[in-house]
């Protein structure tokens, strides 16, 4: 079974408080757990670090992942402050630097989430099919709510769910949102992957780790235990995230 990590961190934390993960770290504890690849977010989101983080994960994942184990996630901000080049010029980088997905920290980056910050470019992600990790809406839910309404044809990944209870927040937007998918690492409900699974599609659903705050073998274990058939397993694994990031059209 292969795995590929959706939700994994690495860099050098805004004023401490969580650990601190380089590449060649994760990629041993990948290698401990029999993780073959991640997609990999830049774990700081201080206010001006952006714009400077991106480019510092587009520098770690060509100096220290030279198997190419690795894909690599872009923060974006509001197009009204022009930090970012135009969608044709930020999808064509994306590829050129190996980076496959991307995320968004409006709290930490003084913006509000919405079509009138973002609509540009979340419709050309949309049109690429280039995939949206939603990180910190775990407790946030009536946000993310108005954020799929402003943006039902991007293809979003819902990571970090919250430990415990998330499941009648999670499944109206499993229902009603198509391209709306749920990582993993911190879905702990007994027998909640299988009824998520079989209501929704086992399309919908993406291993992750929450690497270096959680470890890899827990979600593993959660998947190879979720009493669904093989096929499922596999899907869920790795061949969801897979599909979605090689549907992507970066330029």
């Amino acid at each position: 079974m292969m795995f590929f990590d959706a939700n994994c961190q690495v860099g050098l934390p805004m004023n401490g408080g969580a650990a601190t993960a380089t590449i060649p770290a994760l990629l041993a504890e990948m290698d401990r757990n029999g993780v073959d690849r991640a997609l990999v977010r830049h774990i700081n989101i201080d206010p001006d670090g952006a714009v400077v983080t991106n480019e510092e994960l587009a520098v770690m994942l060509a100096n220290e992942d030279p198997a190419a184990r690795l894909c690599g996630v872009w923060c974006i901000l509001p197009e009204q402050c022009h930090e970012l080049p135009p969608p044709d010029e930020f999808f064509a980088a994306m590829k050129r630097q190996r980076i496959g997905a991307l995320t968004l920290s409006p709290g930490a980056h003084r913006w509000v989430p919405s079509r009138l910050c973002i609509g540009k470019l979340m419709d050309a992600a949309a049109e690429r099919r280039v995939p949206v990790i939603l990180p910190n809406y775990s407790s946030r839910w009536s946000d993310l709510y108005q954020f799929m309404a402003d943006f039902p044809r991007n293809t979003c990944i819902l990571a970090n769910t919250g430990r415990w209870g998330a499941d009648r927040a999670i499944r109206p937007l499993l229902e009603h949102y198509e391209h709306f998918h749920v990582e993993l690492s911190t879905y702990w409900v007994p027998e909640g992957i299988k009824d998520l699974a079989e209501l929704y599609g086992p399309e919908r659903l993406l291993y992750g780790s929450g690497f270096p705050e959680l470890n890899h073998g827990s979600t593993m274990l959660s998947i190879r235990h979720a009493n669904i058939a093989d096929a499922w397993s596999r899907l869920i694994a790795g061949g969801n995230l897979a599909r979605l990031l090689e549907g992507a059209q970066l330029s």
